[in-house]
């Protein structure tokens, strides 16, 4: 079943009181109704960000308007190819936020080309060395302040997976995921930079600049795949068609963690793809000897899910440029609905858990809300720590009752809104945590 688009407050079958920012926001349905919700929602962002982020910029350097929709035009290509539904969401979205339609799609692939060099940080561990065989994957992003926003999509076209991403609030895109197939991943670059955490050889090959970008390829495999093993092959499979572009940089790095546990490294470029299965103890894409890395490896005990998440808030990886982070927690068993998300804006801030099984995102997430509070918020890391671990034992409470009510054969809206209660409930305490942080810290 699904329920309408609502750009305004969804009332569920039992009603309550919406803070401000914490109203649910569904992005379901045809993609033009996902953009159209998008669109309206994040129009501000939108029409400052290409204009600060692209268009003074391509003026700058004497490139016209016309130009940079010409030289959309591989992508526009592709795209139509194997995800046309991304075109007509792109469409929804420029007429919702009103801009021009093909300027917009000139500007989702094209915009990242000439950005200023991040590397993220992704990082798992061997279910061998969890608690309870947990299977945990995180990334945080480092880039430029931007505003950040989490979502789950669950688009009607056909054959498509919903998923939850973080991503620039300007489009839906896919810096990290994690899908309804209990498959999660990351994206960063560039892959000849990871020779301390990685042993792949990648031969080199001439630098392309027409085509699709990490992130949108990450998006597909959001979309498409349900393990590590078809994720690898849709990258195989893109580079060998000619799809993958990284301009300036000129490869990218994936790392891959599903239901089963698999631990997966993928390194590309243009013209080659290698990739490795990894058992140890604990992963890092970068920074394999930092102090957030060691303390995973010297746990002594089963690693639970605080210490993988909190290690993220460790300053060897915690930086300024911080400006996003998920940790999945995949349920192996039922990630279509148990599968949780713990996403900070910024990485530093308290994190949000949001469940595969429920559809609708609280507003706060989506529109920069979260992000700018997050930003200011002040004081040490032990306040968000202490929370998090009470809303943890929270979660696991509401899972074994959604559970049973699974085995009692009651029908799945009712588990939706199990879900979707308990999801709002906590974005308005986190909520007011962020703007009172005094309070929190009680």
């Amino acid at each position: 079943m699904r329920y309408a688009v609502l750009l305004t407050a969804v009332v569920l079958a039992a009603p309550f009181a919406f803070a401000e920012g914490t109203e649910m926001i569904e992005l379901a349905g045809t993609p033009e109704q996902i953009g159209t919700v998008w669109g309206k929602l994040n129009k501000e962002i939108i029409v400052r960000g290409m204009e600060a982020n692209y268009l003074k910029r391509a003026a700058a350097a004497g490139i016209s308007k016309a130009t940079l929709i010409e030289r959309s035009a591989v992508y526009v290509r592709i795209a139509g190819e194997i995800a046309p539904h991304w075109l007509k969401e792109a469409r929804a979205i420029a007429r919702a936020a009103g801009v021009p339609e093909d300027l917009y799609i000139a500007y989702l692939d094209g915009a990242v080309r000439d950005r200023f060099l991040h590397e993220c940080t992704s990082y798992a561990v061997s279910r061998e060395h969890t608690k309870d065989g947990l299977i945990l994957f995180h990334k945080t992003r480092d880039n430029k302040d931007r505003p950040q926003a989490v979502a789950i999509i669950d688009s009607s076209a056909k054959g498509i997976n919903k998923f939850i991403t973080v991503t620039n609030a300007g489009a839906i895109q896919c810096s990290m995921m994690v899908n309804e197939k209990g498959l999660a991943g990351s994206g960063d670059y560039p892959a000849n930079r990871k020779k301390e955490s990685s042993d792949l050889y990648l031969k080199p090959a001439k630098k392309k600049y027409r085509g699709l970008m990490g992130g949108t390829i990450l998006r597909y495999i959001a979309e498409r795949a349900s393990s590590c093993a078809e994720a690898l092959a849709i990258i195989e499979d893109f580079v060998a068609k000619g799809y993958y572009a990284g301009g300036k940089v000129g490869g990218n790095h994936f790392l891959f963690v599903d239901r089963k546990g698999v631990v997966l490294e993928v390194c590309n470029n243009a013209r080659h793809v290698v990739s490795k299965v990894h058992t140890k103890k604990a992963y890092f894409s970068r920074r394999n000897k930092c102090r957030a890395a060691r303390r995973l490896r010297a746990a002594t005990k089963p690693i639970d899910f605080h210490l993988f998440h909190n290690v993220a808030r460790d300053p060897s990886i915690c930086l300024g440029s911080s400006i996003s982070g998920m940790t999945a927690e995949i349920d192996p068993d039922h990630p279509e609905l148990f599968t949780c998300a713990w996403v900070s804006l910024p990485v530093r801030a308290v994190a949000f858990p949001l469940f595969m099984g429920q559809r609708h995102t609280p507003a706060c997430l989506l529109d920069g809300t979260a992000y700018g509070l997050g930003k200011k918020a002040k004081g040490g890391t032990a306040r968000w720590e202490a929370i998090e671990q009470s809303v943890h034992t929270d979660k696991e409470r509401l899972k074994k009752e959604v559970a049973a009510s699974v085995a009692a054969g009651n029908p799945e809206p009712a588990h939706v809104e199990m879900l979707e209660q308990w999801s709002h409930s906590q974005a308005q305490m986190l909520l007011d945590a962020l703007k009172n942080p005094k309070k929190a810290a009680e």
